[in-house]
């Protein structure tokens, strides 16, 4: 093992991200771009159906528990698959049983790789190790599979074509090798630049970093001021839903009429906040249009020229703007196609998109569109703490209802065996894709918001404010804490991030002994 500090540490994540890169980059090379950009999408497809289908598609949790812990042991295949096909055969048509199965297959064969070739990708196979936890493996790297779907139109040069049985042979080793790392690396330098202390350790498996960051919500999910999810938990009696909304259903795991159902929903929900303005009702409207080129409930494919007719007869955004945010401009480039909402990619002569790139891309606009508005900001606030009162009780604090004492205002004050812990919540927003394509801005909103954090627990420690809880409460020993909703990088450990939330059972644990 050894440590490296200062410009070795910086010059090994350079290196480093510089060479995955590459990697990349000549992964690609030898392949047509149209046979490939085809090949990756319906790979999307494949295991966004191996995920969905354990988690949504199935009411009995008695047979979701059966084949969640079904092995992918190649040796036991033969007798597991048809397990697979019993459990699944009465929730999905053939030819979505089919997929499945040949997933399956397929995930069981590289799982076996992976444990044959020893480390670094022996701990692979583990994760592979049941359905259960491949579901749970690939939700952690289905960015990655849509970031290389991105990337093939920009990186393929040659003629060779691959083979469907071959995607996955080829391209997640690549995942494990390169996408992650150079996700990993491009926090490594961040954090190099914001961090005093930071250095790495090396060891045979690579380059761990002295501090961990971590971006996504549980479930693999990107933050949000307040997601759809949140404000269907906990503001439900304020939401005007649509009088009928369209599940698939029908053994089939995606449909465009789920796809125009999402739209309403969205709509439906952050309606309060004047999300049905005409340039969202556009969009919404867009995305109608695009659903009907559906292709077997997930595939959309629509030829160049109706493409631009469709754009061109919309009144609220220009056609170079729609274009700008419905068209993917290839790039050599992993961390910028890594960040991108696009949902259309060129391909040939028809631009290519699915049920999923579409639902995503609304969401993300929808993120953006609200972004600016104070109305949204100020009740994402209030929902953030209720979140966090939940939570809280979850793990065994006391939630006070406590929120203006003698005119000093609190956000979410707890008790826990005799001590206060009074909890700041910050909802500020972060564009944290700006890790990797603008990193100089990322680090100055970064440092921004801590400076800002720190001040609010600088002002929570005042004596007089701590006097008024002490007197409320009945005792003697306060704490706090600021949790930030969007994850900054920072050395205070009063400083919690929401993703990291859990550390606090650390808190009551040792309070309790």
């Amino acid at each position: 093992m050894k440590k490296l500090y200062g410009q070795e540490a910086l010059q090994l994540i350079e290196t480093q991200l510089e060479e995955h890169q590459e990697g990349i980059r000549g992964l690609f090379a030898p392949y047509d771009k149209v046979h490939m950009v085809e090949m990756l999408h319906d790979e999307i497809r494949a295991i966004e159906e191996f995920i969905n289908i354990p988690l949504f598609q199935i009411a009995d949790d008695t047979i979701v528990h059966q084949l969640r812990a079904t092995s992918l042991s190649f040796q036991e295949f033969e007798v597991n698959s048809i397990k697979v096909m019993r459990l699944l055969q009465p929730f999905l048509q053939q030819d979505v049983l089919h997929r499945y199965l040949f997933t399956f297959t397929r995930i069981s064969a590289i799982a076996n790789a992976f444990k044959l070739n020893g480390e670094p990708h022996a701990s692979v196979a583990s994760e592979l190790g049941t359905i259960g936890r491949a579901v749970d493996y690939f939700q952690s790297r289905r960015r990655h599979l849509v970031t290389l779907f991105y990337s093939a139109a920009a990186m393929c040069s040659g003629r060779e074509k691959i083979d469907s049985h071959d995607v996955l042979n080829v391209f997640l080793p690549a995942i494990e090798q390169s996408c992650s790392a150079i996700t990993g690396f491009h926090y490594k330098r961040v954090m190099f630049d914001i961090l005093d202390d930071f250095h790495l350790t090396l060891d045979d498996h690579g380059a761990l970093a002295s501090y961990d960051y971590q971006v996504l919500d549980k479930g693999f999910m990107e933050p949000e001021r307040a997601s759809i999810l949140a404000l269907v938990r906990e503001r439900s009696s304020q939401i005007d839903f649509p009088e009928s909304t369209h599940m698939t259903g029908n053994g089939r795991v995606f449909s465009a009429k789920e796809l125009r159902s999402n739209a309403k929903v969205l709509q439906a929900v952050y309606q309060q906040f004047e999300l049905g303005d005409a340039q969202f009702s556009e969009l919404v409207e867009l995305i109608n249009i695009f659903s009907r080129h559906c292709r077997d409930g997930y595939f959309i494919e629509i030829d160049k020229a109706r493409f631009n007719r469709i754009l061109q007869k919309q009144k609220q955004l220009p056609i170079q703007e729609l274009e700008r945010i419905l068209v993917n401009r290839p790039s050599r480039d992993y961390a910028k196609n890594s960040n991108s909402y696009e949902p259309f990619v060129e391909n040939d002569n028809h631009f290519i998109s699915n049920v999923n790139l579409l639902n995503r891309f609304l969401y993300d606009f929808k993120n953006r569109h609200l972004e600016s508005r104070r109305r949204f900001q100020i009740h994402a606030g209030f929902i953030f703490e209720d979140m966090i009162k939940r939570e809280l009780e979850e793990m065994g604090f006391d939630v006070k209802g406590i929120k203006r004492i003698r005119r000093q205002e609190f956000d979410v004050v707890t008790t826990c065996d005799s001590v206060i812990y009074n909890f700041q919540c910050k909802n500020n927003y972060i564009d944290l894709a700006k890790v990797e394509t603008d990193r100089k801005l990322f680090v100055r909103y970064n440092n921004s918001r801590v400076h800002y954090y720190r001040g609010a627990l600088k002002k929570e420690r005042q004596r007089q404010r701590e006097e008024l809880l002490k007197e409320k409460l009945g005792l003697n020993d306060v704490e706090h804490y600021v949790i930030s909703r969007f994850p900054v990088i920072c050395n205070d450990t009063n400083i919690i991030n929401y993703n990291q939330i859990n550390k606090l059972k650390q808190i009551v644990n040792s309070t309790a002994i």
